[in-house]
């Protein structure tokens, strides 16, 4: 192994910030580790929350580059314009090139908003990743509330993420409006059921507690068209939304797909957690799919990924044996609600209530505290 074995890590994502934490070791191992990102890391788990009004904007933030360089590594701010495997150089959108012998990618995942016409070109439609759209779309609702107006708010998607947003959307009205000028607040699920990927009688819960909280669920509603202030549905019902939240799901972003590498709504890897296509480059969390899993695009995975990752750097390095990443069966999810309760969810099990939200705003602080380079 060659002492200058460069390692780039592409996107500040949960895994990433694992490696980057531990770039001192890589660096006795004899590499270089430099991170690309942006800039600023948005922790998803405490979005919500930030949007309820609960946490400021700084309190669900981690500084990538101090991360990375307080462990020995290097921090380059920018985005990837294409990748030469052939050279093994990364382009970044700025003119920079930087070499590498090991690439990873984790750059999370986004919403594709296309699929309601219109809404790309318009400034009030705020889909739910990056999470920096729910910081802006709290400070235009701060404002509206603060000069006494009750815009409506339409929220596209019943899933867990849409049925979060909703109520701290109210938690947010709630902190900041008199009860008789808070904004209709209406929660559009496509299908007839909410959040069907929650165990049985979950949904059901869930919709009734969204419903004291003032939020109005509407079922089988198939949103195609943003126009003139509203949401035109597929059978021609129009809907008042000022502002639309679009939480439809979440892709991996498109332009992985322009690297040449196998890519199925995500750069395909096996089990290694390295390209199918080629093994010099990784990918984890949201933007990776595993071969032969089907995973929910949850931090919980990325956050498991993260020292199987670390380990398989250092392997490659030394031309070792590759550890196995194997997804778990069941892992612990909690939706805070804004109102000082949470739906909790492990596998079948769930619970709703104020000791699952205390649960997950210890865990968060736990894993935000923990990068935190004082």
């Amino acid at each position: 192994m060659s002492p200058s074995t460069r390692v780039v890590l592409v996107g500040a994502g949960h895994a990433h910030l694992h490696v980057a934490a531990h770039a001192d070791a890589l660096a006795k191992a004899g590499a270089e580790v430099t991170l690309v990102d942006p800039g600023i890391f948005w922790y998803s788990g405490r979005a919500t929350g930030m949007l309820g009004g609960r946490f400021d904007a700084e309190d669900d933030q981690i500084d990538p580059r101090a991360v990375v360089e307080n462990n020995g590594g290097a921090f380059v701010a920018g985005r990837v314009a294409s990748v030469d495997r052939a050279q093994r150089r990364v382009h970044l959108a700025d003119g920079q090139a930087l070499d590498y012998n090991w690439l990873s990618f984790n750059v999370g995942s986004g919403v594709a908003r296309d699929t309601i016409s219109g809404c790309t070109a318009d400034t009030n439609c705020w889909p739910v990743k990056p999470i920096a759209n729910l910081e802006g779309l709290r400070t235009a609702l701060s404002q509206a509330f603060a000069a006494g107006e009750a815009p409506p708010v339409a929220v596209v998607g019943g899933g867990p993420t849409g049925c979060e947003v909703a109520a701290n959307i109210a938690a947010l009205a709630r902190r900041h409006a008199p009860a008789q000028a808070r904004p209709a607040i209406r929660l559009l699920q496509g299908g007839a059921s909410l959040a069907p990927s929650l165990p049985a009688g979950a949904g059901q819960r869930l919709a009734e507690k969204l419903t004291t909280l003032g939020i109005e669920i509407q079922y089988n509603r198939r949103v195609t068209e943003r126009c003139d202030g509203e949401l035109i549905c597929d059978d021609g019902d129009r809907i008042a939304a000022a502002h639309v939240v679009v939480a439809t799901g979440l892709v991996a972003p498109p332009w992985l797909a322009n690297l040449d590498l196998a890519f199925d709504d995500g750069l395909v890897v096996d089990d290694t957690l390295r390209s199918v296509d080629d093994p010099r480059v990784f990918a984890v969390g949201d933007c990776a799919h595993i071969r032969g899993h089907a995973l929910a695009r949850l931090g919980v995975f990325g956050v498991r990924q993260a020292p199987v990752l670390l380990a398989n750097l250092r392997a490659g390095m030394h031309g070792q044996t590759l550890e196995r990443y194997e997804p778990q069966s069941k892992w612990l999810s909690i939706l805070d609600l804004g109102d000082g309760t949470g739906l909790a969810t492990r596998g079948q099990r769930w619970w709703l209530g104020r000791t699952s939200v205390w649960l997950k705003h210890w865990l968060d602080r736990r894993f935000i505290e923990s990068y935190r380079v004082s």
